[in-house]
């Protein structure tokens, strides 16, 4: 069974004709990286790639995946603006992947994500690709989650650059800055994931239970267990059976009681009083 190649796919053929297309340059520039003359790179790319059978798939995610637009840095007027032939469309593609419905709170979060992810004045509009298509991945559904995609994209780059900076870190000093802060934000970063969870499963968390096994001679309970009653109920009964002793179980600890006594003469000799005998102390215990 012969695989499709690369051009059944509809991606881009590697042949003459699309030697102006942006993955016949990558894989031109990657194999000049390796040492291949060009003559011996453009005689490997005019040959077809056929597909092996673990890429089949990926490939396919890959053609099915719609890439969203990306900003460019502009020199006129705008310092930067939306890679699309008509803006108001490429911005509404964007902001439908981002969660949001309202143009001011998508120009805000550009905003807040240039300047996160910028390292001085100057946006770096590649930084801020990948943190939109960050946010875009979390697929926020309103405004709220919205706000954390775009919470959760930042922390997870400032970790990122702070775990960076501990490679280069010149003195311990700096190291142990580098360290705290990319600890910090990656709790912060879980935090956020557990409240994102929490908010779109209402705070209750759901566990299933997909097979119960009762062997023989075994017993399952269905519904809900509390123990609290239980264990309430226990202790009620033996308190009650503590109150309610039988006859021959006080006469019992009576005459336990009464074998540690001696008779007392009483001064009017009408009767006798019984005074606890004192016991000898332990061996272990200090005078």
């Amino acid at each position: 069974m012969s695989l499709p190649r690369l051009q059944e796919w509809g991606t881009v053929e590697m042949g003459s004709d699309n030697r102006n297309s942006r993955q016949h340059k990558i894989e031109r520039l990657v194999r000049l990286s390796s040492g291949q003359t060009p003559a011996q790179v453009d005689a490997e790319l005019v040959q077809d790639y056929e597909v092996k059978p673990h890429e089949v798939d990926a490939v396919r995610e890959f053609l099915a995946a719609h890439p969203l637009p990306k900003y460019k840095e502009m020199n006129g007027l705008l310092k930067m603006a939306i890679d699309h032939p008509r803006q108001e469309v490429g911005m509404a593609v964007l902001m439908k992947a981002m969660g949001v419905s309202d143009e001011s709170v998508f120009y805000a979060f550009v905003r807040q994500l240039t300047n996160a992810v910028s390292k001085d004045e100057n946006a770096d509009v590649s930084e801020l690709n990948s943190a939109i298509a960050l946010v875009a991945g979390i697929e926020p559904r309103d405004h709220l989650e919205a706000m954390l995609a775009v919470q959760m994209a930042t922390v997870h780059m400032a970790a990122m650059r702070h775990s960076r900076s501990m490679l280069t870190s010149g003195t311990i000093e700096l190291l142990d800055i580098h360290e705290r802060a990319a600890n910090k934000l990656m709790r912060t970063f879980t935090t956020q994931m557990e409240a994102l969870r929490k908010h779109r499963n209402g705070g209750n968390q759901k566990v299933v239970v997909e097979h119960v096994h009762v062997h023989e001679g075994g017993q399952a309970i269905v519904g809900k267990v509390t123990h609290g009653g239980r264990v309430s109920e226990k202790r009620e009964t033996q308190f009650h059976e503590q109150g309610n002793l039988s006859v021959s179980t006080r006469a019992a600890v009576l005459g336990h009681v009464e074998e540690n006594q001696i008779p007392m003469p009483i001064a009017g000799g009408e009767g006798q009083e019984c005074v606890p005998v004192p016991r000898r102390p332990s061996r272990g215990t200090k005078r």
